[in-house]
Formats: structure tokens, C-alpha cells, sequence
């Protein structure tokens, strides 16, 4: 006989369908005793009250109404009682600010249009309640309470309707009543199902002795031995899963990686590895965390314990810390944690993967020295630059000094390719003056300390302009500047380049007979950007990258003269300024220099 006829057999299922039926049926029966209960007498307590309150709902009057109202709240502890005319609107009720209001529900639109009582469960603010709505009928002329009570939910004879008197009645007692009968059943059903079910027990047991045997198979496999066969007793279902578990642990022993592999790689992981039960104290460790920390000394200690300052949190993920190692040092690490639970989702402990970072740190420190020698060698160099423009002024004064004087006083003596020869001594002497005064500016933008105030960029653009059209008053150009332009920064360094810009701008619109220079802010990128525009020379975009360079330009001095120095002291005053500088042009089409500041704060 095959296993599932033997549990046919003991009808655990019939028996099981049986109770469910019962309890049904007595859920049935329980609530119509209760809840049904409290229907009825809902429904006969709202007809003598819609009696009562037919005289004062025919004169309107509230006065009448309220008491038959508040004494049928007492009555039944309704949430709240209402009279209603017959076009919904509310006459009286039994919460004052209520009056006048007229409900939009379904359960009123439907008890507005019934001739006889209306019941359905609901809720009123979060709470379960019964909603009854009963006709109010104008009184019949020859009848009583008791004959009105007596003659059903329809008027006798002709009669006016005059409203609906409507209320809530809790139901959260009724229904703890109702589930306190259903529990106690239940529980009487659960104990005769228990000791039906112990009888079961007691008959199957002997039928699933063999499964003992497979077990001890089971346990086997989930030791790591996965060659494991266990004996087929029988013939029926029993005997076939035998066999299947026969043929899964065979196949589990070819293609599954084994325990003592797992715990192989772990082993010889280059990376510290520990693993502490479910209240932090290290379990297990492999060779890496014993090498580094000490083999005796890990087990059993809690983890925290391992780190100068522990990190925060259950899961972390490359925290740098600072691990105790077993001579008693420090070494630094980037630690990583995990929360390890079973299939459901019970804590089993926690693991902890530390990477050694000591190399790492190393060379972290050699760049930082690598970077302040850069730095030093940068501000020596600067500084001989410094010293050596500086000391060449004099010399270079005394050669236009002297030129002037030999052009002023001996000019008789010399003929003219001589004048001329010492006409271009003194040219390029100043040329070589100006181009050191440049050097000098540009030095002094990277050493001299910034004194930070509001400066008013539009002012100080109109007054270069003003400066510029003075030493050309010939030259036609518009300058328009935009209005309240103010910026943070160091007056004399934002100054020096606006001159540096707008003289640029000056220069390179010289060719031309009208010329138009602009001074403004966009907005771009959520971001504040100043640009200088101008309608000159241009250039090709393809050079824009060199021109911010020291000592480049794109020009020749016979066309524009210069010395490649004012558009990098820009770059370097908005550096200072923690901005970018950019500019945009093409040939004949005029250019455009745009600059932030202080891009790294909002």
C-alpha cells in the first residue's frame, strides 16, 4: 500500500474541511445573535423616536427635536443623532456646529429616498458604528405611538414625510462580544483538533522510520561529505526519495566546491579577515588577520577592540582606520563590514575584511613632500625672478637716461642712421622696462596677501574707460557698462584686471573706425559669470588655450603692441579668486572674456 493512501486513510483532510464548515456556520450564527441584535433594536428605538420628533420636525422646530434627539443618544450611546428635512439638510443634531449641513453621503442620499428604515455597518473616525436612518411621517389622525409602533415601517393612510432621523451606533463592544464567543469556540475546536491531530502523529511515526535513515545522510552532506548514499527500504514514495537523494548527493559531490576548498581561499586571502558571533566577539580569523594581529591573542576578544578608534555603523564599507597589531603598533587599513544572517534572516555574527594600507600611505606622504618641494622650488624661482627684474630697472633707466640725453644734446653730432640707431636703444629699453614692470605685477599678484572687501566692478569699469578715453579722446568707441556690478575680492587685484581686460579690449578695437566695448554678467550654470566683449580684432578660436600663457600673443607687435603678460596676470588674479577665465572670439568678430569667482562656494 503506497504512503498516500495510508494518509488517506486517516480522512485528515475531511476532518479538517469539518472544522472550518463549524466554525463557519457558528460565525454565522454568533453574528447574526449580536450584530443582528443590535439592528433590531436600533430600528425600535428609531421609530418611537421619529414619532416623538414629528410634531417639532412639522412646526421646524429645533427646540422640540434636540431632546428627543439627545435622549435617543443616551439611550443607545450614539456617536450622534440627527434630524434631517427632506432635502437632506440638517434640522438638528446632536453635535450643535452640525446644523444647517447637508450630507452628500450614499447611506443619507439612500435614506432619503426609502420609506423604511435604513441599516449598514460603517465607520465614523477610524471607529466601527451601525448607521440607522428612519422615516419621520407626519402623525396619522387616529393613531397612537403604540398603534404607529405596531402597524410597520409604512404610514398608515395619507401622511406627509418630513424628514429622517439618522444616527451612528458603536459597534466596537458588539464586536468584541461577537470575536470573544468565535475565540472560545475556536479554542474548543483547536483542542479536539490538537488531540486528533496527536492521534495522527502517533500512527505515522511508525511509517516514517526509514526517513531516520536518510537524515543521518542529510547531515553528512551538510557536513561537506557530499559522497553519501543511505539504504531504499522500499518500493513506495519513500523509496523513490532515497533514491533521488542518492542521486542529488552524487551530483553534489561532482560539481559542488567543497568545504575544506572554501575555507582554503579564505585562508590564504592577502586581506584580514575575521568573522564574530552576533555580539561582536572575532570567532574566526584567517592566517592574514593572525600574521598581522596575533594568532592567540584575536579569538575570543570583541572586535572593536582590534581598532584604535572603531568605526561607526554595522556595515561600513573602505573606512580607513588604525588596526592594534600583536608587537604593539599601528597599521593603517581600509576596513569593510557585513551583517551575516541565515535564510531567515536570523543575525549569525558579523564579517570584517581589512586591507592593509601601508604602502599606500607611503607614497600618499611622499607626493605630499614631493608636492611642498614643488611648491618651495615654485616660490625660490619666483623669488629670483622677483630679484632679477627688479635689479635690472636701474640698468635699464640708466640706458634711457642716457640715450635721451645723447638724442637731446649730441644729436647734432650724429647723422641720421645714428639718430636712428639711438632712437631704437631707447624703444627698446622702455619696451624692456614696461615688459619688466609686467614681470613685477605678475610676481607680486602670487606673494602679496589678499584683503578681501566688496568692490564695486561697475565704478571701477566706468573709471577705466574714463582713463582710457583720455589718453585717446580721437577714438569713437561705446563703452556700456551694467549697473551694481559688486563682487568679493581684493580691490587692487579685481582692479588690475578689469584694466588688464578692458584695456585689451581698447587695443584690439583700434583698428577699426566705431568701436563698441561692453562690460556685464550672465548667468550660467546657477553661477554669476563677468565678461568683457568687444566687437575688434577677434581671434581663432583654435588659440584660444594659449592666450591666458605668459608671454604669448597672437599678434604682431607692428600691428598691436604688448607684452604677452596682461591676459596671464588675469588668469592669475582669478585663480587667486577661486574662479576660471575663458575666453570666446572669432577673427574680425570681436572676442569675449568671460571669469567666475570663488567657484568652490555658494
Amino acid at each position: 500500500m503506497k504512503l498516500q493512501f495510508k494518509f488517506l486513510a486517516l480522512l485528515v483532510p475531511t476532518g479538517l474541511l469539518a472544522a472550518i464548515s463549524v466554525l463557519i456556520l457558528i460565525q454565522r450564527a454568533v453574528h447574526e445573535v449580536v450584530i443582528g441584535g443590535q439592528e433590531r433594536t436600533a430600528i425600535l428605538l428609531a421609530r418611537a423616536a421619529a414619532q416623538d420628533a414629528a410634531a417639532g420636525m412639522k412646526s421646524g422646530s429645533e427646540a422640540e427635536v434636540l431632546p428627543v434627539l439627545q435622549t435617543l443618544q443616551r439611550r443607545k450611546d450614539a456617536v450622534y443623532v440627527a434630524a434631517l428635512d427632506p432635502r437632506g439638510r440638517i434640522t438638528a443634531h446632536t453635535t450643535v456646529t452640525e446644523k444647517g449641513k447637508t450630507p452628500v453621503d450614499e447611506f443619507t442620499s439612500a435614506a432619503l429616498r426609502a420609506e423604511a428604515p435604513v441599516v449598514q455597518p460603517s465607520l465614523e473616525r477610524g471607529e466601527p458604528v451601525l448607521l440607522v436612518a428612519m422615516p419621520i411621517w407626519s402623525p396619522a389622525p387616529a393613531s397612537t405611538a403604540e398603534d404607529f409602533l405596531l402597524s410597520g415601517d409604512s404610514p398608515q393612510g395619507p401622511q406627509e414625510r418630513l424628514g429622517t432621523l439618522k444616527f451612528a451606533v458603536p459597534l466596537r463592544g458588539a464586536q468584541e462580544t461577537e470575536s470573544g464567543i468565535i475565540r472560545e469556540i475556536s479554542l474548543i475546536v483547536l483542542i479536539i483538533g490538537a488531540l486528533a491531530l496527536g492521534l495522527v502523529v502517533a500512527l505515522v511515526r511508525g511509517m516514517l522510520a526509514p526517513i531516520r535513515g536518510m537524515m543521518t545522510g542529510i547531515a553528512r552532506v551538510s557536513a561537506g561529505q557530499f559522497d553519501v548514499s543511505v539504504p531504499v527500504l522500499s518500493r513506495d514514495e519513500l523509496g523513490q526519495l532515497a533514491e533521488s537523494f542518492n542521486i542529488m548527493s552524487g551530483e553534489l559531490a561532482r560539481t559542488t566546491v567543497s568545504k575544506e576548498y572554501v575555507e582554503g581561499v579564505l585562508e590564504n586571502m592577502y586581506d584580514l579577515l575575521v568573522v564574530t558571533d552576533p555580539q561582536g566577539y572575532i570567532e574566526t580569523a584567517n592566517r592574514a588577520a593572525a600574521d598581522t594581529l596575533g594568532d592567540g591573542g584575536v579569538i575570543g576578544r570583541p572586535l572593536a577592540a582590534l581598532f584604535e578608534s572603531p568605526p561607526k555603523g554595522e556595515v561600513v564599507h573602505d573606512v580607513e582606520v588604525m588596526l592594534h597589531t600583536k608587537d604593539g603598533g599601528l597599521t593603517p587599513a581600509l576596513f569593510s563590514s557585513s551583517v551575516l544572517r541565515d535564510r531567515n534572516g536570523r543575525l549569525l555574527g558579523y564579517i570584517g575584511v581589512a586591507k592593509d594600507i601601508t604602502e599606500r600611505k607611503r607614497t600618499e606622504v611622499a607626493l605630499v613632500e614631493a608636492k611642498l618641494a614643488a611648491e618651495a622650488a615654485s616660490r625660490e624661482l619666483e623669488t629670483f625672478s622677483y630679484s632679477v627684474a627688479h635689479d635690472l630697472r636701474a640698468p635699464l633707466r640708466a640706458v634711457d637716461g642716457f640715450s635721451q640725453i645723447l638724442l637731446a644734446e649730441y644729436s647734432g653730432k650724429l647723422d641720421a642712421e645714428g639718430t636712428d640707431y639711438l632712437k631704437r636703444v631707447r624703444a627698446g629699453s622702455q619696451r624692456m622696462g614696461r615688459l619688466i614692470d609686467d614681470l613685477l605685477d605678475l610676481s607680486r599678484i602670487e606673494r602679496g596677501a589678499m584683503t578681501l572687501a566688496d568692490v564695486d566692478l561697475s565704478a571701477l569699469a566706468a573709471d577705466i574707460a574714463a582713463e582710457l578715453r583720455k589718453a585717446e579722446p580721437g577714438r569713437r568707441v561705446e563703452f556700456v557698462a551694467a549697473p551694481d556690478l559688486k563682487a568679493r575680492g581684493d580691490p587692487d587685484l579685481l582692479r588690475l584686471a578689469l584694466v588688464n581686460l578692458i584695456a585689451n579690449a581698447w587695443k584690439y578695437t583700434s583698428k577699426h573706425p566705431t568701436a563698441r566695448i561692453e562690460f556685464g554678467t550672465r548667468t550660467q550654470d546657477g553661477r554669476t559669470v563677468y565678461f568683457v566683449r568687444d566687437d575688434g580684432a577677434g581671434f581663432d578660436m583654435s588659440m584660444a588655450k594659449r592666450l591666458f600663457q605668459p608671454f604669448t600673443r597672437l599678434h604682431a607687435s607692428a600691428e598691436f603692441e604688448g607684452t604677452g603678460i596682461g591676459l596671464a596676470t588675469v588668469s592669475r588674479i582669478v585663480a587667486r579668486h577661486e574662479g576660471r577665465v575663458w575666453a570666446e572670439g572669432e577673427v574680425e568678430r570681436g572676442a569675449v572674456f568671460n571669469f567666475t569667482l570663488w567657484e568652490g562656494k555658494s
